[in-house]
């Protein structure tokens, strides 16, 4: 079920919630430094037969401070003749199923570069939405600390579990 329309906005409109986020961390302070398209070569069919089936979701890197960690080394990518390129911000990830009650879980692919971009090993990453735990379980392969937050306790029992497999 759909809310009411946030004003300004008709019945059919997108919301643009993400963009609308970015839009108010950059007003309390954030710098968006990029936008990066996850296009989904398998996405799932839609319902919707007026529009386009979507098949990208947007990532969005931002940064407390003007000066701030990225190291372009680690996630530079394979060009045409066979040398590497800094990356760019289209990235053509497959969706994969989850193991467990979470629909929606990133691919451990898509998660990596943003860890090994932005953190060192022993660093920290923190998960606002931690979901089935693909951010925690990539940050322990990568070595690194993190915290996750979720209010599903499904969602987090299944992250707690595939979590345990990964550090037997």
């Amino acid at each position: 079920v759909r809310p009411d329309n946030p004003p300004g906005l008709k019945d059919k409109d997108l919301l643009g919630v993400p963009w609308r986020l970015a839009f108010a961390l950059q007003a309390d302070g954030w710098f968006l430094r990029s936008d990066i398209i996850w296009h989904k070569p398998n996405a799932m069919p839609e319902s919707v037969k007026d529009r386009p089936t979507r098949s990208h979701e947007y990532l969005f890197m931002f940064t407390k401070h003007e000066k701030y960690r990225y190291d372009a080394e680690a996630v530079m990518e394979d060009a045409e003749d066979g040398r590497k390129r800094n990356r760019r911000s289209v990235w053509n990830i497959n969706t994969v199923p989850t193991n467990g009650s979470h629909i929606a879980g990133f691919p451990q692919e898509l998660v990596e570069p943003c860890i090994l971009a932005s953190t060192r090993p022993d660093d920290f990453v923190f998960d606002p939405f931690f979901g089935c735990g693909t951010v925690g379980i990539v940050a322990v392969r990568l070595k690194r600390k993190f915290i996750g937050v979720e209010l599903n306790p499904s969602y987090l029992d299944d992250a707690m579990k595939l979590l345990e497999k990964q550090s037997v």
